[in-house]
């Protein structure tokens, strides 16, 4: 009776958890990459690779017809508060975009605002490369803007944490 209990209560753990999870494989696999990507020991400029980043993405901006984005110093402070943020939580995050956005806007007078993260990528191309395979950090890339900030930090581990915002100004 224990061992039919036992197998039971294993049957419906299982189906709990395959019917909580809201993730889909593809961002299951982000996660996995992410947390393998977390164990690699490397040394990251942070202020080279924003550099190599932001110029991988504008070369994929105008490889497909789009204008590359320009700089938006304003705005680095708030991606640089939002890699703390994230960093402090040992997570990604979007948390509190409205009122980051908001705030860009107002100093900025951008009409437009997205934004990407990421988090233990070891290199520039390994990032732009992560967020071109995800339907929603392409769109961000790609999208109609016209400035744009990188912000790169390090945790206290050393792995690298990534926010850049896309601003759209008229």
């Amino acid at each position: 009776m224990k061992r039919l209990y036992g197998s039971f209560l294993v049957i419906l753990l299982a189906f709990a958890l395959v019917e909580c999870s809201t993730s889909s494989p593809q961002e299951e696999e982000q996660e996995y990459a992410e947390a393998n990507l977390g164990n690699e020991k490397v040394t990251i400029d942070p202020v080279s690779m924003e550099a190599a980043l932001v110029k991988l993405v504008n070369d994929h901006r105008t490889s497909i017809g789009l204008f590359a984005l320009e700089n938006s110093a304003t705005s680095y402070k708030y991606a640089e508060a939002h890699n703390d943020y994230m960093i402090s939580k040992n997570a990604l995050s979007h948390d509190n975009f409205n009122d980051r956005a908001s705030k860009i806007a107002e100093e900025t007078h951008a009409i437009g605002i997205s934004e990407n993260v990421a988090r233990y990528y070891t290199s520039a191309e390994k990032t732009v490369e992560a967020w071109l395979n995800s339907t929603s950090h392409k769109t961000a890339m790609e999208g109609d803007f016209t400035h744009t900030t990188l912000s790169v930090q390090l945790d206290k581990d050393g792995r690298p944490y990534f926010t850049q915002i896309f601003i759209k100004v008229e």
